[in-house]
């Protein structure tokens, strides 16, 4: 606790709300103490509305529009895990001891809710201003890079809308592999009955992204992807005279339609 304060940069008054802040609904269930939803759920206003205060402040140029992207972008789940590993709230979590032994400490969604609890923590403790410098220390930089882009669209939501123009959609495979607390995820994107973009990640949506953005460039780059050279096996066998393999739809369609 002295450790995760001290990280924090704030002291609390009621240590007891830390504590609550880090307890785990699993935790809870186990020792029939309080979770920290209550927390979770303060705590994610605060945020919101210190993201807001400081992206209308800041950035008087941004559109309505332009405010909701970039909001959407620092507040995700994933964002707030980030800061949790950097504070190393995963370590002073308390969990039931299924999602202990289950790589619980590293879940993207644990160490999200856990940290939204704790900013609730800090607010309910000592009010607007710690909350505040917490979330200015850790989302500053974020909010900054984003403001700087707003228009732009994360991969997903950029082949969506491209496809979308053409009448058609994406389709999203993924699985998983390795151990509980270090899961890899593996994600192919699908139009028409082709794979068109294939992505990993230590996480669903990293792992979605990923192949979207390369579905992007394989559909959508005004130059084609250089070709794979063939194997030597592949090119001893070969005469120049096979007939060529027809080319799928996202290839012909390339030279017809260019990007906006």
């Amino acid at each position: 606790m002295n450790h995760l304060q001290r990280r924090l940069g704030y002291r609390f008054s009621s240590p007891e709300l830390l504590l609550n802040a880090l307890t785990h609904s699993s935790y809870a269930n186990e020792m029939n103490t309080p979770d920290n939803e209550r927390l979770e759920f303060l705590g994610d206003t605060v945020l919101q509305m210190v993201v807001t205060r400081h992206i209308f402040g800041e950035y008087p140029f941004l559109k309505e529009g332009q405010m909701t992207r970039v909001r959407a972008a620092v507040v995700r789940k994933e964002s707030l895990a980030q800061v949790a590993e950097v504070l190393e709230l995963g370590e002073a979590l308390r969990l039931g001891k299924g999602q202990d032994q289950s790589g619980g400490r590293r879940k993207v969604s644990i160490l999200a809710d856990a940290m939204e609890a704790v900013i609730g923590a800090v607010y309910q403790d000592g009010g607007w201003k710690p909350a505040e410098g917490l979330v200015m220390t850790h989302w500053r930089s974020m909010i900054d890079a984003q403001a700087a882009t707003p228009d732009a669209l994360d991969a997903k939501t950029q082949l969506q809308e491209l496809l979308a123009a053409d009448g058609k959609a994406p389709e999203y495979r993924i699985w998983g592999e390795g151990p509980a607390h270090a899961p890899r995820f593996k994600a192919e994107v699908w139009v028409e009955g082709e794979t068109c973009g294939v992505g990993e990640g230590s996480s669903k949506r990293q792992a979605e992204q990923q192949a979207a953005r390369r579905a992007v460039e394989a559909l959508y780059s005004d130059a084609a992807p250089a070709r794979p050279q063939p194997t030597p096996a592949i090119a001893e066998a070969t005469t120049g005279d096979e007939p060529r393999e027809a080319a799928p739809w996202w290839r012909w369609r390339r030279g017809r339609r260019k990007r906006s």
